[in-house]
């Protein structure tokens, strides 16, 4: 059901109207530019609603007949993604992978939806833009072949609003700023698909962008009254983890300094946390580390403690064998035994959800 001519509309929809088919021939198809060809991941069958059903549970009236294309490009924290699926229903209870609270974003483009939540049911019909959280159970209803694109960020980006995110899924207030919010959203992901090497600084602010972009989407909700100092800090130290957790001279007091609070000030905003300061940082440069070592070509393990943030291969190997329960190279053959891009079709994978603060 998914063919060329599906494919060619989902991408002009996510340019903006900027491409168009040439008419020319690629791999994937009439017109289609060969970027996108490599960068699409085709999905069907059972084992494609497992792949992209996050942390909800997916059917279909057919499961052997389904299909989705999805395309995906972390962003820092954050996950830019469109999906292109036929006819299913997924039902999301509370809880995510590893307890890490998430929000996916959506705007649809085609087909429509109806998400279905405590308070009833809503139809969220083309040019309109939803929410699904993992605080709360929901269910959304995928009708014909829609296609939905957004952003998947950690419930942590959006403090002050986890009485809304508790519902599980809503829709937000169509609205200027809703509209132009979900164009961005398929532009900036057109973008980088298009081109993934535009430096740290671009990624840098596209993160910020997506993240204010969100923040404001859910300003048009009624605040509980949770966002104060504490918890702007908590986010901005977040952010500067995300930021500089590859230098391997970022600790703890250089954390302090750049938010203007003494250490005793930061450990005292985590008192009572699930986690430490010093393991968050430590988690975020785990997680850089795997992405460095099923990096093509590979590198040497020194070379990927230099850019996950460790001081040399040795604290790398050490770390790693203790956290992750491999060494890094058991770690690397492992994953070349896997399914070809089993982890990359998840809409969430712990590589993107980053430091929970």
């Amino acid at each position: 059901m998914i063919d060329d001519a599906e494919l060619a509309a989902w991408l002009g929809r996510l340019s903006g109207g900027l491409w168009a088919p040439t008419g020319g021939a690629s791999e994937s198809g009439p017109g289609l530019p060969s970027w996108f060809s490599a960068e699409v991941i085709r999905l069907d069958g059972n084992l494609g609603m497992l792949q992209l059903s996050n942390f909800g549970a997916m059917r279909a009236d057919d499961p052997d007949a389904f299909e989705a294309a999805l395309l995906r490009r972390s962003i820092g924290a954050t996950m830019l993604y469109s999906t292109l699926e036929t006819p299913h229903t997924v039902s999301y209870d509370r809880g995510s992978p590893e307890d890490e609270d998430i929000v996916i974003v959506g705007m649809s483009n085609q087909g429509g939806q109806r998400l279905r939540t405590a308070a009833g049911v809503q139809l969220m019909s083309v040019g309109r833009m939803g929410f699904m959280s993992s605080m709360g159970a929901s269910a959304v209803e995928h009708l014909g072949v829609s296609e939905t694109t957004g952003v998947v960020v950690p419930v942590a980006a959006i403090p002050g609003y986890r009485h809304v995110l508790a519902r599980g899924a809503e829709m937000f207030p169509d609205t200027p700023l809703t509209r132009a919010a979900g164009a961005s959203f398929g532009r900036m992901l057109f973008e980088w698909a298009k081109d993934p090497d535009q430096g740290a600084g671009a990624l840098a602010g596209t993160e910020a962008a997506l993240l204010a972009l969100v923040r404001g989407l859910f300003r048009q909700f009624p605040g509980d009254g949770e966002t104060d100092r504490a918890s702007e800090l908590r986010a901005e130290a977040g952010r500067i983890i995300e930021r500089r957790h590859r230098d391997a001279g970022f600790d703890i007091e250089a954390l302090a300094a750049e938010l203007h609070v003494s250490r005793r000030q930061l450990f005292r905003l985590y008192a009572g946390t699930d986690e430490s300061l010093a393991g968050r940082l430590l988690r975020r440069r785990l997680i850089t580390a795997r992405e460095e070592l099923l990096s093509t070509p590979p590198q040497d393990l020194a070379a990927v403690a230099l850019r996950s943030g460790f001081a040399d291969a040795a604290a790398l190997r050490a770390q790693f064998s203790r956290h992750v329960g491999l060494s890094p190279s058991a770690f690397r053959l492992a994953a070349r035994t896997q399914p070809p891009r089993l982890a990359e079709a998840m809409l969430l994978t712990d590589e993107q959800s980053g430091p929970t603060l």
